[in-house]
């Protein structure tokens, strides 16, 4: 703030920045487990059903359910009710960008 009390605005673009990062931070934690991160891969191919993520990652339905209620509480998929069906697709955005440049750096370490 300057003498009046004012904000100025190195001071908004840092609580502006400071949010951003919480943000990223935030987004980053839903994709921290190894689980989310393939969930994610597969759906870049393309929206699947639980029962396919079930045997595709081969894990408990109740398992799958609790990775997939991260990844739509933390707006990276979405779902859709089909009969007794409840398909995921990716929603969109850089959530995919992000696995990939991860997967990408992790492999050029070895």
């Amino acid at each position: 703030m300057d003498d009046a009390g004012h904000t100025t605005e190195s001071a908004r673009a840092g609580e502006t920045q400071s949010e951003a990062c919480e943000k990223a931070a935030e987004l980053l934690r839903a994709l921290s487990h190894p689980v989310r991160l393939r969930i994610i891969k597969l759906l870049c191919g393309g929206e699947l059903c639980v029962k396919r993520l079930e045997e595709m990652l081969e894990i408990s339905q109740s398992s799958v359910s609790q990775h997939l209620t991260r990844l739509r509480y933390a707006g990276l998929i979405e779902s859709e009710r089909r009969g007794h069906l409840v398909c995921y697709r990716l929603v969109k955005g850089g959530a995919a960008k992000v696995v990939e440049a991860a997967m990408d750096e992790s492999q050029q370490r070895g």
